[in-house]
C-alpha cells in the first residue's frame, strides 16, 4: 500500500507545465493586441457619435420642414420656440448631443450642432 501511494507521488512530479517564459510570451502578446485595439476601438466610437449628431441634426432639420409646410410658413416667425413647437407633433422628444453640444438654430433656418 505505501508503495502504491508513493508511486501516484512520483507520477504527480512529473506533470508538465508552463514555464515563466512561457507565461510572459502570451502576457506580452495580449499587450500588443491590446495596444492595437483600444485606438481603433475608440476612433470608431467617435466616428459612430459623430455620425448619430448628424443624423440628430437631418432629424430636426426635417421636422422644421414639416413645421413650416404644416403651418404655410415660408420664414419662421418670431415667436418659434424649437423645442416647444417641435417635440410632440413633429419629433417625439428632444435629441441629445452624443458629443456634448446642443442643437441651434441657425440664422438660415437650418439646425446645427455646436460640439467643435
Amino acid at each position: 500500500m505505501l508503495m502504491k501511494m508513493r508511486g501516484q507521488m512520483q507520477k504527480g512530479r512529473n506533470q508538465k507545465g508552463f514555464t515563466l517564459v512561457e507565461l510572459m510570451v502570451v502576457v506580452l502578446i495580449i499587450g500588443i493586441l491590446v495596444a492595437i485595439a483600444v485606438p481603433v476601438y475608440r476612433s470608431v466610437q467617435t466616428k459612430a457619435a459623430e455620425n448619430a449628431c448628424a443624423a440628430n441634426v437631418r432629424t430636426l432639420n426635417g421636422a422644421l420642414e414639416a413645421y413650416k409646410a404644416n403651418n404655410d410658413f415660408a420664414t419662421l416667425p418670431n415667436n418659434f420656440n424649437a423645442e416647444n413647437d417641435l417635440v410632440g407633433k413633429y419629433i417625439k422628444e428632444w435629441p441629445t448631443c452624443p458629443l456634448g453640444g446642443d442643437y441651434d438654430l441657425g440664422q438660415d433656418d437650418i439646425f446645427f450642432c455646436d460640439h467643435d
